[in-house]
Parts: structure tokens; sequence; C-alpha cells
């Protein structure tokens, strides 16, 4: 099974973007065209009509109409379309567009639930309330719109399906100890994550990053790797990637211009870690901008 991190086109001064989507078909599962996917950000499904199922990490849940999905920024997943009808509305967002402080950490909360018994999926006949379907299509609206003011309505109601998504997880059962983890450790590392944030572009060394939060470089190495499911060294790669494909989506400058100006200080090399990452090579990913349609999920 294929495995592939893709990247959606989302601005770097507003990290959002809603789609349509479908799923993959019952055929294209069949040949084996139906990859399994990650993004850099958080995703929100919403089943609006048609039946499927959702493969999220291990995992596999039924698609209904009404049901509300959650997928963190770590885990593979696909969608597939076993009746031809599915349709998915599709909202992918950074965490940082709902993150200013840590007491912040509650609007991703349910994204890192991980209970054993009910991880990614709300039922829409028992736990969707009516009020998270007006929100989610209200806000599908303002996004094709895109009316003055439009990113401010967004993230007001991003906010606010958030809280309403955690209020109705938080009615399932209790919470486990990783949630703590995440909390806490997000807490402790954060002048870290916004160092790597600011100098992505630079040869930043894992002692400059420990320094910054008063940690021995061994400790922070582990607990930066239990937190974000990736070393630090992966974790910037994948930040200069982030912003190398940006550059490749919005702009006509040259390959050796975007590699330099994302970090990346061998265009060989850039271009090795690029085709891994993503599954072709910069020029080809350029080429292929423009005809991308909206998130399949």
């Amino acid at each position: 099974m294929e495995y592939v991190t893709e990247l959606l086109e989302i601005q770097e001064d507003f990290p959002f973007y809603m789609s349509i989507g479908s799923g993959f078909s019952r055929e294209e599962e069949q040949s084996g065209r139906a990859i399994m996917h990650n993004h850099h950000s958080l995703e929100i499904n919403y089943c609006l009509e048609g039946e499927g199922r959702y493969l999220i990490g291990d995992d596999q849940y039924p698609i209904k109409p009404g049901d509300v999905f959650i997928i963190n920024n770590l885990e593979y997943h696909r969608a597939i379309n076993d009746d031809g009808g599915l349709k998915l509305l599709v909202i992918v967002f950074d965490a940082d567009l709902v993150l200013s402080n840590s007491e912040d950490y509650s609007y991703i909360r349910a994204f890192y639930e991980w209970k054993p018994d009910f991880h990614h999926r709300l039922s829409g006949r028992s736990l969707v309330t009516e009020e998270i379907e007006i929100l989610l299509k209200e806000m599908y609206e303002e996004w094709q719109k895109q009316a003055v003011g439009y990113r401010l309505v967004l993230k007001s109601d991003l906010m606010k399906l958030l809280a309403l998504i955690y209020r109705r997880f938080a009615q399932t059962k209790g919470y486990g100890e990783q949630i703590l983890h995440f909390q806490t450790g997000r807490t402790r590392l954060a002048a870290a994550l916004s160092l790597l944030e600011e100098r992505f572009q630079e040869e930043l060394t894992l002692a400059q990053l420990a320094d910054t939060v008063h940690m021995n470089p061994n400790y922070f190495s582990g607990l930066f790797s239990s937190l974000m499911g990736c070393t630090v060294s992966e974790y910037l790669i994948r930040r200069r990637l982030k912003h190398a494909a940006m550059l490749l989506v919005t702009g006509a400058q040259s390959i050796l211009s975007i590699a330099l100006e994302s970090g990346f200080h061998s265009v060989p090399y850039f271009n090795r870690t690029f085709r891994k990452h993503f599954g072709i090579p910069p020029g080809e990913y350029r080429k292929n901008a423009a005809a991308v349609p909206q998130a399949r999920s």
C-alpha cells in the first residue's frame, strides 16, 4: 500500500482550506490506486451525502450522512466511495491558526484523543448536533464567497466549531493520559517550536533548541519525538519542504532559488528529499499544481 504526504494549496498567512471531496472509488481501491495519505495540517470531514468507508491509521469506520471525522497531522487516511454518491465537506487547517497560548489547546484536544473505543468519528445519528451541521455549511458558503472580512468570520466560526466538536467528544468518555502528555509537552516546547518556525531555513542545532526551553539536548530530543511523532531533523525537513512546495505553487522562481530560500544548500539533495516526501520531483509538482483538484480525503 502506498503512503504519501500531500500538500494542499493552503496559504501561510491564513492556513485554512475548504473543498468538496468524493473519496476514492471502489475501482481505484481494487486497482491499488487509492493511496493512504496525510497532511501537515489537521482535517475535519463532514458527510453531506452518500456512503462509504474511512480508513484512518489501522482503524476503519463507516461513512454515513451527517457523520463528522477528525484527523490529525500524523495520521494516514483515505475515504472510499462505496456507493458512488459520497460527498464530503473537507476542512484543512494548521493548528497555529487557533493556538495563541497553552490554554487554547482544548480547541484541538479531540484530534489527539486516541481512546481505544472511539477515535475519529462522531456519528451523525447521535453525536453531531444541528448547530454543528449548520455551522459547517455556513463556513463553506463563506469560503466560496470570500467577501470582505471572510478570514475573520471563518476563524471565528472554526474556533466555535472546534469547541462544539470538543464538547461532543468530551461527552463520550473521559480523556486518557496521552492528552495531558500532549498538552503539557507542547507548552514546555513552545519556545523551541517558535524558533523552528522563525528560523527553519537556518542550520539550527539540537543544543540551540534545547537551550531555549532549558533542557538537556538528549532529554529534549526524546520529548520532541514522543510529542511530534518525528525527530527534530525530520520536523525541520518537513517544514522546509512545506515552504518549498508553497513557492513552487505560488511563484516562478527557479528550483535553485527555491531550494536555497527553503534552507537546502544542495539542489540534488533537495530534489531527492522532495521526491521521497511527495512522490514526484519539484518540477513535476509545479506542473501538476494547477491541475490539482479539491481534497479527496
